[in-house]
């Protein structure tokens, strides 16, 4: 049970008490006063846990240098073995996608900003904001320039004391944005938004706003697509952006996945006869339950089911086509 839902269950019960008959009333017993402020607080006191918060700090910048050292043995050695994160990737998983990383992105340093750190008995929680840069290893063909990552999250590590040592035991991700981009798309000013979260099987709007340079034109692509290992390559279909906007409605799955969203733009000459940069741009879309569906209900018509979802990512894919 969450805070919202306790606090409303607890103005509930005040509200409802507040109808009885004075003949009802009975006087209360010592046991059921009021505690002092002094007795009962809802937020821990910062300085509680002085050892224990000491304890994570140097926890986590021990991971960041061993991240930023590349040393992967060391890194998921502070990773419990039943580790498994809000995507549904286990330890195994998070050791490849890792390694994979670091390949592409052979000079990537992270830096992380601790916001928060809840400790309760032998569980702590660390809420952060997580950046990353780098440069990938290969040029890109046909343009002769190497990549640029530029990274940036905000979520929560989850850590448990397993003996004398704190494991990472999940991990949350709220908000992320990735941009890669090589040739002239390395200094494009280029947006791409979306919402943060959207119910399962509910339509959501992403788009894509490029401010191009004069004389350079623009072909690009949103896709979507739920957040697995090993992640699939996304069908890009291309097409000429209006003007400087490109904007695509599509459906959330209906099986309540998170979802990775791209939108992929390419620079081109007048005439379309060169390739002169391209970007890649992501964002994370959380997908949430529909109430209805998890109350046993039947979901509205519009794209609440896989099937709606099928054919609407197909009715727009159609469209795509129609419009190159």
């Amino acid at each position: 049970m969450n805070l919202k839902f306790s606090l409303f269950l607890l103005v509930s019960l005040v509200v409802a008490g507040s109808n009885f008959s004075p003949a009802l009333a009975v006087e209360p017993s010592p046991a059921a006063t009021a505690a002092s402020p002094g007795e009962f607080a809802l937020e821990p006191d910062s300085k509680d846990h002085g050892d224990e918060r000491k304890e994570i700090e140097t926890f986590l910048s021990n991971i960041e240098t061993l991240w930023n050292d590349h040393n992967l043995d060391a890194v998921m050695s502070y990773y419990a073995d039943d580790y498994i994160n809000n995507d549904g990737l286990d330890k195994k998983a998070v050791t490849e996608l890792t390694k994979d990383f670091w390949k592409t992105y052979p000079d990537a340093k992270s830096s992380s900003k601790t916001k928060e750190i809840r400790i309760d008995g032998n569980y702590a929680t660390v809420e952060s904001r997580d950046m990353a840069i780098g440069t990938t290893a290969k040029e890109m063909p046909g343009i002769g320039t190497k990549g640029d990552l530029n990274s940036i999250s905000e979520g929560q590590l989850y850590i448990k004391r397993l003996g004398t040592a704190w494991k990472i035991i999940g991990d949350r991700i709220d908000f992320e944005k990735v941009r890669v981009a090589f040739g002239l798309a390395r200094s494009l000013d280029a947006s791409f938004s979306a919402p943060e979260q959207v119910k399962s099987g509910k339509a959501y709007s992403a788009k894509l706003e490029l401010a191009l340079p004069q004389g350079l034109l623009a072909v690009g692509s949103i896709t979507s697509q739920a957040l697995k290992y090993p992640q699939p390559q996304p069908a890009d279909l291309w097409r000429q952006l209006d003007g400087s906007v490109l904007e695509r409605v599509m459906p959330a799955n209906g099986n309540n996945r998170n979802e990775l969203l791209m939108a992929t733009v390419g620079i081109t000459n007048k005439e379309h006869s060169a390739l002169m940069g391209i970007a890649f741009l992501t964002r994370r879309l959380n997908v949430v339950p529909n109430a209805q569906e998890e109350a046993g209900e039947e979901a509205p018509k519009t794209a609440s089911s896989d099937t709606k979802t099928e054919k609407a990512e197909a009715k727009s894919e159609k469209s795509e086509k129609g419009d190159k």
